[in-house]
């Protein structure tokens, strides 16, 4: 089970990276950078838990 979990973070930590690289190409500010990169990592970790049917999300 703790590989699953580790599979988890790592996922999350791709889809900030996506945030952060997108955040650069548009020459945002740091506090840009960061909120872009949260709301990636969290609107992709949430569009994953349902695609794999996850209820409740979290």
């Amino acid at each position: 089970m703790e590989s699953i979990r580790i599979i988890d973070i790592v996922g999350t930590a791709a889809f900030s990276i996506a945030g952060v690289s997108a955040a650069m190409e548009k020459k945002l500010d740091i506090f840009g950078i960061f909120i872009i990169a949260f709301v990636t990592a969290l609107g992709g970790g949430t569009l994953r838990d349902i695609l794999v049917g996850k209820v409740p999300i979290g």
